[in-house]
């Protein structure tokens, strides 16, 4: 007896209802089958929608289908549509895969109405109904009847697919992500025509539209183009603000490999062609003044906010949820970590990775959420990685060639002005020794002021330094002394009142190591002005930021333990010099570090997640210093006001002098009046640890000593 695979009911559950994460993704599964029917508008409604029970509505004037495609294609669930015919009548690359996310799509519902005209059957419309109740009775799929009703009609070719009696009603959040999702469907950059529009029926896509319709593509600072062959090879051009550009770049330039410290070209990337586009921008007032701009910059963020990322399109449409919010997959921000005033993030830059993919080599995830990472995604991925890198190296060198300049310039002009100042004063011996005397006196003395000046500032920022340590410190030991007092008033309460042996043991053992470890603090802390303070730290030489940071944590790292803080080094094993005074640099690290501890003083986080983390790199010509923290992050002062003295303790106990000094000590080291313009040294808000983070950037002394006035 012959037989044959049979499914029961409980299949189209499996296929339908638990492959839709959200119901916003089975709708845009019925949108994109309207642009496989070449249409050039797709319209959807939602009618009491708010609720379950409410009715969905898509309809589009695309070639529409006839009786025998409904029953072998629209019905024939698991055979790709794309067999044989992988581009329509007009020449789009079919999307539509195997039929799984339409049959979820069709499942929203309890009942489906379609309706469809034929472009090749003029006249003619076919209706099909699909009620599920019907297959909750049925022992297998095969045995419920459809019947595709043919009748005549006077309407243009199209399908309009209705499906009534929601499972689950669309409520704002996710209104709001299918508008987002069917207005970024068909792109939203200024040069795409993909003949393909869709509208959603609703408030929501009103308000997004009008957010996306509003592109800043114009605004950006760099723009980013790369694209890779047929045969994997990659190149790259970099474009600054006007246009114009800077640098491009080869294969083994945008995909370098390391190898025995040197730059190998490699191998091919195995994916198909792509291009990527990324432009980014700056998120200040200034930049936009200094271009011109007739926009506002205050409406660059709220842009950024519905399509910033990078967003990935095959064939013409978006994928989700390549560019959705929280979903970084080429990890622009962990990137950012590295070079934060140099690299894009997902705040601050959009992009797109278009592919038509005509070899089928990416494939989708059966939930709709994205392809597979088979080797031709991931290479894919590796591509739009490497290209930015490479856009951040190339950035890099714009701004060390710049820095390089300017030094260059800053030291022809200084040689020039002496050399200047002993012409003048030779010359002027020849006819007045007297007066050349008192020239040449009157320019010693100027110099002596200046290095008395630099003395008094290296002893005054070391005062601060440890004036601002000793600050907070007394006021966690006086928190401590309070919650001491607390249990010595409970203890002699409890005690009167005949308490029991154990539990009165306990306490008192509690109350004792609270004491002791107070001790152990105030003891730990005594030393540490007068290590700090010590005449030779305020002499200008190379110094080793990891030696520093190694003295500062066997200074500081007493009473951090005792505050229950936990102090992370990840330090460089190469050499990081820097020629400056060691108590600028122990001041960098106390200053960052208190302000991290001060925070967490203010902050309800436990304990057990208070965590410094100090990390130095070196470069080949500058040394890199990471501060980040596990605290609340900057909740109290912007980022651009928090260097103004007095401005980071406005709202706290603390005297706000802090980042001030570091800011202070980073400009001395570069010889420039401005730091954050510079990029030198920049903050986050919430950093890789979930509090502030700062980033400094220092230039490296390589060789021997090399020495900068006198002696404190």
């Amino acid at each position: 007896m012959s037989t044959h695979l049979r499914f029961a009911p409980e299949i189209l559950v499996r296929l339908g209802e638990e492959l839709i994460p959200h119901p916003d993704l089975g709708v845009i599964e019925l949108v994109r089958n309207a642009y496989d029917a070449d249409a050039t508008q797709c319209a959807v409604t939602l009618l009491n929608a708010t609720v379950p029970g409410g009715t969905l509505v898509v309809e589009d004037d695309g070639d529409g289908m006839t009786a025998d495609a409904i029953r072998e294609g629209f019905l024939l669930i698991g055979r790709s549509i794309k067999s044989g015919e992988p581009l329509t009548r007009n020449g789009r690359r079919k999307v539509g895969e195997k039929g799984l996310g339409r049959l979820a799509a069709l499942r929203l519902g309890r009942e489906v109405h379609l309706t469809t005209r034929p472009r090749q059957e003029p006249g003619v419309e076919h209706a099909l109904a699909i009620n599920w109740s019907s297959y909750e009775t049925a022992r297998t799929v095969e045995e419920v009847e459809l019947v595709v009703e043919t009748r005549s009609t006077t309407k243009r070719p199209g399908t309009s697919l209705t499906i009534q009696r929601l499972r689950a009603g669309f409520d704002d959040s996710e209104m709001e992500r299918l508008a987002r999702a069917m207005r970024l469907l068909t792109g939203f950059f200024d040069d795409e025509d993909t003949g393909f529009q869709t509208t959603l029926n609703a408030p929501q896509f009103a308000r997004v539209a009008d957010a996306v319709n509003r592109g800043f593509f114009d605004e950006y600072e760099y723009k980013l183009e790369a694209h890779l062959d047929e045969q994997g090879y990659a190149r790259a051009v970099l474009y600054d603000w006007k246009g114009q550009e800077i640098v491009r770049g080869e294969h083994s330039d945008v995909a370098p490999e390391a190898s025995k410290d040197k730059l190998q070209p490699p191998l091919t990337y195995h994916a198909p062609p792509a291009s990527f586009e990324l432009w980014m921008f700056l998120l200040d007032k200034r930049s936009f003044e200094l271009r011109g701009s007739r926009r506002q910059y205050t409406e660059l963020r709220p842009w950024l906010k519905v399509v910033g990322g990078v967003h990935l399109f095959h064939r013409g449409l978006r994928v989700h949820p390549y560019g959705d919010s929280g979903f970084d997959w080429l990890d622009l921000n962990l990137l950012r970590s590295r070079s934060p005033e140099l690299r894009p993030s997902t705040n601050n830059s959009v992009g797109r990775v278009s592919v038509d993919d005509p070899s089928d080599a990416l494939i989708p995830k059966t939930d709709r959420m994205g392809f597979q990472e088979n080797l031709a995604f991931v290479e894919l991925r590796n591509f739009a990685r490497s290209a930015t890198d490479w856009a951040a190296r190339e950035r890099k060198r714009i701004r060390d060639r710049s820095r390089t300049g300017n030094a260059a310039t800053v030291r022809k002009e200084k040689d020039k002005a002496q050399r200047v100042v002993k012409d003048v004063i030779k010359d002027l011996r020849r006819f007045n020794p007297v007066q050349a005397q008192q020239v040449s006196e009157f320019v010693d003395t100027q110099e002596r002021y200046i290095q008395a000046l630099e003395r008094d500032r290296l002893l005054y920022r070391s005062l601060a330094t440890v004036g601002i340590s000793t600050a907070v410190f007394a006021h966690e030991s006086l928190s401590t002394a309070a919650g001491l007092g607390e249990d010595l008033d409970v203890l002699d309460r409890r005690s009167r009142q005949l308490l029991d042996a154990e539990v009165y043991g306990e306490k008192i053992e509690g109350t004792i190591g609270r004491a002791q470890r107070g001790a152990a603090s105030i003891h730990s802390f005594a030393k540490v002005p007068l290590r700090m303070l010590r005449r030779n730290k305020r002499r200008a030489a190379a110094v080793d930021v990891n030696e520093a940071c190694r003295e500062f944590a066997e200074m500081f790292g007493g009473y951090l333990q005792d505050w229950q803080i936990t102090l992370d080094l990840d330090l460089c094993e190469e050499s990081a010099q820097v020629v400056t005074p060691v108590a600028d640099i122990e001041s960098i690290y106390a200053n960052l570090v208190i302000n991290a501890a001060h925070a967490f003083a203010r902050s309800a986080a436990p304990s057990g997640e208070r965590t410094i983390l100090i990390r130095t790199r070196a470069e080949a010509d500058q040394v890199l210093i990471d501060v980040a923290d596990s605290g609340p992050g900057l909740t109290d002062v912007t980022v651009k006001d928090m260097w103004l003295p007095g401005e980071g303790g406005k709202h706290s106990d603390g005297t706000g002098l802090g980042l001030t000094i570091v800011k202070d000590i980073v400009a001395d080291l570069h010889g420039k009046k401005t730091v954050l313009e510079d990029g030198e040294i920049s903050a986050e808000i919430h950093g890789e640890l979930g509090g502030a983070a700062f980033h400094i950037r220092l230039p490296r002394q390589l060789g021997g000593q090399e020495k900068r006035g006198e002696p404190a």
